[in-house]
This record gives C-alpha cells, structure tokens and sequence, in this order.
C-alpha cells in the first residue's frame, strides 16, 4: 500500500469484533486501511473483497510504519500495552488510538505508558454494538492532548456517527462506557427477568412486552430527578417513599421465589432499601438509597427532611 498526503492510512491492530467492524467500516467509507491480527486474517474474512482500500500487514510494527494514525483494538489493556511498546519504535509522530476496554485505572495506567514511551496517544471507548459501527447512530468517545484529538479526523470520517471529545482525563472514556454497560446489562437482566415472572403467571412474553417499554419510558422520565438527588444530596419530594418502595420489592423477591425464579437482583435492592430504612424515616425519599454507594465512613448522612 503506498501512502500519499492526499490518501491517508488508518493502521487497525487487532481484528476481533470491534477491531473488524472499525477496519470495515473505514475501508467501505473510502479510507485506506493497513491491519494486523496475531492470528492472519484475509479481507473477505472481515467481509471485504480484496481492494486497494484494505491491506493485511505482518507484523504491528509494519501496520503502524505504513499509517498516518493507529488504532489498537485488542482483548484488554495488558494486550494493549504489549502491542504499544511493540509498535512504538516505528512510529514517526503518529497519533495511537487505543480502543481496547479496560478499568478507568487501567486506561490511565496505559496513557502513562505511552507517555514514557514517547507516544502521542488517545484514549478511545466505541459506545455502541459492532453492527453500529460506520453508521450515523455509531458514538465514540477520546481523551487525550488537543494536539492529538484534533488529528481524528479521518477516524471519526470512516466510523461515521458522532466523535465526543471528553477533555485530556484518560479515565473519562472508560468511565462513561462502563457506566452506561452497567445500566444497559442490569436493564436487560430486569427486563428477562420480569419477562419470566409474568410468563410464570400466564402471561405471554409478546403480551407483557408493551407494558415493559412503558415502565422503561417511565425509568427513563425519572433519571433527572435521581441525578438531581445525587447532586444535592436531598431526599424530600415525598413522590417514593422508602417505606413503600421497600414494601413492593419485600414482594417482588417473595413472587419470584414462589415461581422459582431467582431473586438475585430485586434482593439486592431490597436488601439496600431495608438498610436505609434503618437510618433514614420512612417518609425519605427513596432515592437515598445511593447513600449506600458512596465510599463508608466517609460521608454523613444527610438530613431526611
């Protein structure tokens, strides 16, 4: 593949799921794309014909020496950072886009290895499903120097969608994927869940399904007033009382179990409910069960009313 101004590459290191669908998604949108994987991939393997838009190189170093940005999408961050001190002595001043997933600690802990090496890195986190990925819905997050961020675009042109630029904290990306997975996995969960529940009584799973997006709209009306509760720390609209709450939830775990379905979730809740119930009045909003996420001993209890 020769490299021109006018024709820049994008290296892809790592062609699992993501790292397929982003090398993809670029060479269909007209970018030239050099990959590597530790396992030789083709390009009808990454459902492309052969084409000028898509090499397979030989090793990391190869791809990287041969792109005018870099995007290492590999199983983890330990993965990442051995491909990155791999790479970096190829590199001639190239951004390095890591997209692997990892811990806010982690990612931090690798941006800090590029620095000792040298590497103008970014950090990145892909927030959609790999069929999303080269679409208008595709978000992407970075994190990084300015300087950095603003060599993107051709990344940001071949994943289509919106790029978010987060600000310079490494952990910013990490952060917001993880935590927008840990409402996307409990909520699947819920809604299996329920779905079994009301399957036990008889209800098909078709017929409930209206009545599940109903109540997720509703969740989804009720997330500004729980941030509001979060920010100021303040449990005293007297819309959900904890007494109640606590008592729909005593039974939700008690019809699970008589249908011999596993509480594991609602009991969790439950449990916590019944311990602020302890500290606050009934009367407390229930929201105040997200004192019981902060960090112990460290946080008074706020008043109650």
């Amino acid at each position: 593949m020769t490299n021109s101004p006018s024709t820049p590459t994008i290296a892809v290191l790592g062609l699992g799921a993501m790292g397929t669908a982003i090398a993809r998604s670029c060479a269909r949108a007209g970018t030239r794309v050099v990959a590597w994987n530790r396992t030789p991939r083709r390009a009808a393997d990454l459902g492309l014909d052969d084409t000028a838009q898509l090499e397979m190189a030989r090793s990391p170093e190869a791809a990287a020496d041969a792109a005018d940005l870099v995007v290492i999408c590999v199983r983890d961050h330990d993965a990442a950072r051995r491909v990155l001190r791999q790479i970096a002595p190829a590199l001639r001043e190239q951004v390095v886009v890591n997209v692997s997933t990892g811990t806010p600690d982690a990612t931090v802990e690798t941006a800090a290895l590029a620095g000792r090496l040298g590497v103008r890195y970014v950090t990145g986190a892909v927030m959609v499903p790999t069929p999303v990925v080269g679409t208008d819905s595709c978000l992407v997050l970075y994190a990084g120097a300015s300087e950095d961020l603003a060599e993107l675009t051709v990344l940001g042109d071949g994943l289509g969608g919106t790029s978010d630029l987060t600000g310079s904290n490494h952990a910013v990306p990490a952060t917001l994927d993880l935590a927008m997975l840990d409402i996307f996995f409990t909520g699947m969960y819920a809604h299996l869940h329920a779905t079994t529940l009301a399957s036990a009584h008889g209800i098909d799973p078709g017929r409930f399904l209206p009545y599940a997006q109903a109540v997720v709209e509703t969740l989804r009306d009720s997330l500004p007033g729980l941030t509001a509760s979060v920010e100021l720390r303040t449990y005293a609209t007297g819309e959900a009382r904890l007494d109640m709450c606590l008592a729909f939830l005593e039974t939700i775990v008690a019809s699970s179990r008589e249908a011999g379905i596993p509480p594991a979730q609602a009991e969790l809740v439950r449990a916590t409910s019944a311990r602020a119930l302890e500290r606050w009045p009934g009367s407390t909003d229930w929201d105040v069960v997200a004192e019981d996420l902060r960090a112990p001993g460290g946080i008074a209890a706020p008043a109650a009313g």
